[in-house]
């Protein structure tokens, strides 16, 4: 403990000297005095100022890019829902235009269906004229071949005007009537190949 007791009157006892010379005359001298300590410290203080200000401008950049990639992906979000959303519509545009070409389809083979029949009917009705023309014929055929006994001058002329004229009726009648199945023919010949 003695030992200590005066080490610490040694202490208080001791007197310091302040340096009371002229500073450094140059630069150089300071720096050989103390080195490049000093600079050294400064020329990374500087730096460093330098790196956090560049990092700064680079993490600004980020953020503005980050920005802008962000209201780009979602405009393409909302261009992507609108695509779907019009990707559905057609989509039920054309069910629904499928089961009208289904529904058109169906009507148009009952048509045909239809049209068939009917055109057997009219065939049938077509070939039963005919053979009453036919029949009409043959009879009217018969009948000019009758003679009359001495018929006066004046009503032999009216009679065979009337012959005449009947005899031209009877034939329109009968071209027209023997014409029709044959027109008929080439109706339906025209519209089975506008379905087709």
């Amino acid at each position: 403990m003695g030992s200590n007791g005066g080490e610490h009157q040694r202490g208080v006892g001791a007197m310091a000297e302040i340096d009371t010379s002229a500073p450094f005359a140059s630069v150089k001298e300071a720096i050989m005095l103390f080195g490049e300590k000093v600079l050294v410290g400064e020329i990374y203080a500087n730096r460093l100022n330098q790196f956090h200000a560049s990092t700064a401008s680079k993490n600004d950049h980020e953020r503005t890019r980050l920005t802008s990639v962000i209201a780009e992906l979602e405009e393409a979000k909302h261009k992507l829902d609108k695509a779907n959303e019009e990707r559905s519509q057609l989509k039920c545009y054309l069910s629904s235009l499928h089961a009208e070409l289904e529904n058109t389809k169906l009507e148009l083979a009952q048509l045909k269906a239809e049209d068939d029949h009917e055109k057997r009917i009219k065939d049938i009705e077509v070939e039963i004229e005919v053979e009453n023309v036919n029949n009409h014929s043959v009879e009217f055929q018969k009948r000019r071949c009758v003679t009359f006994a001495d018929p006066p001058v004046v009503l032999e002329e009216q009679v065979l005007l009337e012959r005449q004229s009947s005899v031209m009726k009877k034939k329109n009648k009968k071209k027209k009537q023997q014409l029709l199945p044959l027109i008929a023919g080439l109706f339906a010949k025209k519209k089975e190949q506008q379905y087709d």
